[in-house]
């Protein structure tokens, strides 16, 4: 008789993407045509497994906003880019032309995210 099948390797353990959470600030009153980096100091993203890479993404409760930038270690990368611990996070944010204008942007990555409310004025 055939010698029993060998059981299949394990499988490895998925990659750690448990992120520290983070806060970007609950809401901003700015002047419209307006434009301020969340939060004030960068976040560092930490606590991921070691050479893990997660997609770091910025979104707008407005369809197609063009009011937000994520900014990793200081450089313009659109709405999403990779980041690894010790990355340093911003968002930066802009109000409309427009008086009273509330727009909600949340950061995410990792297993974490976060959301800013912001509001024109005059």
């Amino acid at each position: 008789t055939p010698p029993p099948p060998s059981p299949p390797p394990p499988t490895p353990p998925p990659p750690d993407v448990t992120t520290e959470d983070f806060e970007l600030g609950a809401h901003l009153l700015l002047s419209r045509e307006t434009c301020q980096k969340v939060p004030d100091v960068p976040i560092e993203v930490s606590d991921l497994g070691h050479g893990v890479i997660v997609t770091a993404t910025v979104t707008s409760d407005h369809a197609a906003s063009p009011r937000m930038t994520l900014f990793v270690n200081e450089v313009d990368k659109g709405t999403t880019s990779g980041v690894s611990n010790g990355d340093r996070v911003q968002v930066e944010v802009c109000t409309p032309a427009s008086y009273g204008a509330e727009e909600v942007f949340t950061l995410h990555y990792g297993n974490h995210d976060d959301s800013v409310t912001e509001q024109s004025h005059d």
